[in-house]
């Protein structure tokens, strides 16, 4: 079950800033309450985007999620102050379309599979939820370090996941755990990274730079998994390339 599959690279995680601390890592948080807020909005975006991966096609799922970039301009906006010109809104449109476009032209809306409402909801909320995990990011880098909110994200997130996956648990098998891991490794790196770079990237930057996430998947599914997409969706990955940069570029020229 995909609130499982969450479940456990979360833990994951955790177990891996631990193991880290009792080797020397030192952690010193400073606003618990800003931590918490981080975790609950974190562990929620993950558990919306796992289960409606688990119920709607992966493309689908995935072009839903990365609408979060729009919520993260919107929300640093209000909360932040963080300036958000025609341009930038602009560059969000344009990187949307893009994805959009990619999804499409990758052939993941095959089949006559019926999408129940339920669950496309699902997938908005979870990119509601992400954008204001990486505006709470943002505002607390200010004084909180990267493995401090790394580890309260996935120490709440463990628990916000651990009610669903006590109700439909399932035993994972030796080809499971693999990919499981794998999963919570490539995970820890990347979200300790993003954490990270939030200290001196604006929320809106970084919500354009998050856009090339499902671009990056795109192309990893082609060499990995043979998933080749048409003319139309290289065409879309070209166009939310474009996006990002012109975003960037013309954020950096202000």
């Amino acid at each position: 079950p995909g609130a499982q599959v969450a479940c456990m690279r979360l833990s994951l995680g955790a177990v891996t800033v631990v193991v880290l601390a009792a080797g020397g890592l030192k952690l010193r948080p400073h606003n618990l309450a800003a931590l918490l807020l981080r975790g609950l909005l974190g562990g929620g975006a993950v558990l919306f985007y796992f289960v409606a991966i688990a119920h709607l096609p992966v493309g689908v799922a995935t072009l839903l999620n990365n609408s979060s970039p729009l919520f993260v301009a919107i929300f640093s906006w209000v909360f932040l102050r963080e300036p958000m010109s025609l341009r930038t809104l602009l560059a969000l449109l344009l990187t949307s379309v893009g994805v959009a476009m990619v999804v499409l032209g990758s052939g993941s809306f095959g089949g006559n599979r019926p999408l129940e409402w339920r669950w496309v909801l699902a997938a908005l909320c979870s990119a509601v939820l992400a954008g204001g995990a990486v505006t709470t990011v943002r505002a607390m880098r200010k004084r909180e370090g990267s493995w401090e909110i790394f580890l309260a994200f996935c120490l709440i997130g463990s628990l916000v996941t651990a009610v669903p996956t006590a109700i439909d648990f399932v035993w994972p098998t030796s080809r499971d755990m693999f990919w499981v891991v794998l999963t919570g490794l490539l995970s820890i790196g990347s979200q300790v990274l993003t954490t990270y770079s939030l200290k001196d990237v604006p929320a809106v930057r970084a919500g354009l730079i998050l856009q090339l996430t499902p671009i990056s998947t795109f192309a990893l599914g082609a060499v990995w998994l043979g998933e080749f997409p048409s003319l139309f969706g290289w065409l879309g990955a070209g166009v939310t390339i474009g996006g990002v940069c012109w975003g960037m570029l013309q954020r950096s020229s202000k």
